[in-house]
């Protein structure tokens, strides 16, 4: 299996985050920060604190990101695949080799194999 597909990219995003690097764990961060507060005004000083955590300046993770999380998400996924292949715990179906749709899924969502 050498082919990365979009339910892989989006199972390795999903659940082998540790292979990120501390920049992709930035800028995951830094969506997630401005899905929740973006720019609005008015927030709690609690909350402003939390925003600053999450929003980056760095313009190292902004270039991550300048052709939107789609495109971030499709990269970093690609690099952990080509990095760390052997190292992944994938949840591939024993019939079509393609991605479960959980680490613990017993279903292939591609051929519907089953394997209770």
């Amino acid at each position: 299996m050498d082919e990365i597909y979009p339910a892989l990219i989006d199972y390795i995003h999903q659940y082998c985050s540790e292979f990120n690097t501390e920049l992709e764990k930035k800028a995951r961060n830094h969506n997630i920060g401005m899905l929740k507060w973006g720019n609005r005004e008015n927030l709690h000083p609690k909350l402003i604190e939390l925003r600053d955590r999450h929003i980056s300046t760095d313009k190292n993770v902004l270039k991550l990101l300048e052709n939107g999380f789609e495109e971030f998400k499709v990269n970093s996924a690609t690099r952990i695949y080509k990095e760390h292949k052997n190292e992944l715990n994938l949840n591939l179906c024993p019939k079509c080799k393609k991605i479960a749709r959980t680490p613990n899924a017993k279903q292939c969502r591609f051929c519907f194999y089953d394997w209770h």
